[in-house]
């Protein structure tokens, strides 16, 4: 009686076993370089995508990153260009390798992400000062050779007024982010102090051009074309009605060209910028409707040019308004959420190919766009658990104010539990109840003789291997699978059961397990001593 307690006692226990590994199975304890104890549980095959070796290879691109921009910067405003060509050239291709890396290690949604995405607007605006700013110097060279042509030396300070404005709307742009990357920069410890003087050296070459744009002011010419000798008008007109909207309005900018011809091609320029190229009319008139989109509020120039001939150049203001955005949330097979909105100003205009961004548990920030409808999604993979999401939009460089969404709560359930362990714990129990009634059946009758004791198993001969010329990580795994093979484990078998079955080689598996998934490389004289084990050698003399 009470041997079929134990064997039922036993059988419960077998159970129970199956169930909690049914539970871990949802949850694995991955390997760690910290965490390699023979007695863990670890998931080999989830290791490699993130590998703290490679992750570790980050860092020091982002330090070199923001050590470019301080030299850009300072070789921009030194007017040493040539210098500056190259320093952007070997920017970009740092950022390049620095995109490929974020991808490959799939760390878009972490501050490393932020980061990528401050870094590629940064690589966008330096490159835009060295080109405006070459532009700008040789406006203040044509300047001083057009003084005598009141109509070319009227053009040359409209367009100059229109890259001064570009220009101060550049760097508004570039400062807002410097809180940000530093602050991302001082969590892995990289030095910030070359990105915040690139910085100031924006600041100082947009300042240049504030001086030099109040110098020709005060001189005495004025928006109006009239020098020493009295007022010259242009042939070419150009005006813009209405002279203010907001978001999503439509503009016409537009005029006459008295001395061209029909068919002439008249390019619109915005802020210095080219807006649209249109034909003149047989009446000679062109119009070009504008649609307020991408563009800060605040006062603009526009102006055209036909061939060699400007217009005058004519003003205009943007209005700010409110946004609202939205964020609804939905569980995707328990592992993913699926982040859906719309972000839409004060007067429900939708607002297209925005960015938008989703704030995980407050700190993870995950990237998406608005379609033509103002309607984004975005698909999150989350563990299992409670999460916190919130939909943001920050605005840079729209006439419009920032918003966030209420934040959202989703709990997700994870895949589930495997329904393998439980029907394995069925089998368990149906076999254990198989034996209890064999066993009792046979306790009923007389003992049987006891059969002999098979023989030992032959012992496997020696493989023989070679790891001459071989990288050191593949020769430690090919003397892995050499011993494996040798004590005949299984080839499912990972270094931490291959340890706990045949503890005498533990030592030799546990270096392997570091080599393999910590990405610790092994010695000439570590792979000497595995290799001498794997073929037969003793076991560990530690």
């Amino acid at each position: 009686m009470n041997r079929q307690v134990s064997h039922a006692v036993l059988a419960a226990v077998a159970i129970l076993v199956l169930v909690l590994i049914g539970v871990q199975a949802v949850d694995p304890v991955l390997y760690a370089a910290k965490n390699i104890s023979t007695a863990a549980h670890a998931d080999p095959a989830t290791i490699q995508k993130r590998s703290p070796g490679d992750a570790a290879s980050l860092v020091p691109l982002m330090d070199e990153l923001l050590g470019e921009t301080g030299t850009l910067a300072l070789t921009i405003k030194l007017q040493d260009y040539e210098s500056a060509e190259r320093d952007l050239a070997r920017y970009n291709e740092l950022s390049r390798r620095f995109d490929r890396l974020v991808v490959t290690l799939d760390v878009s949604g972490t501050d490393i992400g932020e980061f990528q995405q401050n870094n590629r607007q940064n690589q966008d605006a330096l490159a835009a000062l060295l080109n405006d700013t070459r532009r700008f110097d040789a406006l203040q060279r044509l300047e001083i050779e057009v003084r005598g042509d009141d109509e070319q030396h009227m053009t040359v300070i409209y367009e100059g007024e229109a890259l001064r404005q570009k220009m101060r709307e550049t760097f508004s742009a570039y400062a807002r982010r410097e809180a940000a990357t530093v602050r991302i920069a001082e969590h892995y410890e990289i030095n910030a102090t070359p990105y915040q003087e690139s910085v100031d050296h924006f600041a100082e070459v947009a300042d240049a051009a504030n001086g030099w744009q109040e110098e020709i002011n005060g001189g005495g010419t004025g928006t109006g074309g009239t020098g020493s000798g009295g007022t010259v008008q242009s042939p070419l007109v150009i005006a813009v009605t209405p002279v203010e909207g907001s978001y999503g309005d439509v503009l016409l900018i537009g005029g006459i060209h008295a001395a061209g011809k029909s068919g002439a091609p008249v390019e619109i320029y915005v802020d210095s910028r080219l807006a649209a190229t249109v034909a003149l009319d047989d009446d000679r008139t062109y119009v070009h409707s504008y649609r307020v989109g991408r563009i800060l509020a605040g006062p603009h120039l526009a102006y055209a040019t036909a061939g060699t001939i400007y217009s005058n150049v004519a003003a205009f203001e943007v209005l700010p308004k409110n946004t609202s955005i939205t964020l609804s949330l939905a569980e995707v097979n328990g592992t993913a959420v699926a982040c859906t909105g719309n972000l839409t100003a004060d007067d429900g205009r939708p607002v297209t190919r925005a960015p938008v961004l989703i704030r995980v548990d407050g700190e993870t920030l995950v990237g998406a766009e608005t379609d033509g409808n103002g309607t984004y999604r975005a698909d999150i993979l989350l563990p299992a658990g409670e999460h916190a999401l919130r939909a943001e939009f920050h605005a840079a460089g729209y006439p419009l104010n920032a918003s966030e969404s209420p934040t959202e709560t989703v709990i997700l359930r994870g895949e589930g539990l495997s329904p393998f362990p439980f029907a394995a714990a069925i089998a368990a129990a149906a076999g254990t109840g198989w034996y209890l009634r064999r066993r009792r059946s046979e306790e009923s009758t007389p003992a049987a003789e006891p059969e002999a004791a098979p023989s030992p198993e032959v012992a496997r001969p020696t493989p023989q291997v070679s790891i001459a010329g071989l990288p050191p990580r593949e020769a430690a795994t090919v003397l892995f699978c050499t011993l494996r093979a040798r004590l005949g484990l299984p080839e499912t078998k990972t270094p931490r059961d291959c340890a706990r079955i045949a503890p005498a080689y533990a030592g030799f598996f546990e270096r392997y397990e570091r080599i393999r998934y910590a990405g610790e490389t092994p010695s000439e004289e570590e792979l000497t001593d595995m290799e001498r084990i794997a073929l037969g050698g003793d076991a560990d003399r530690a």
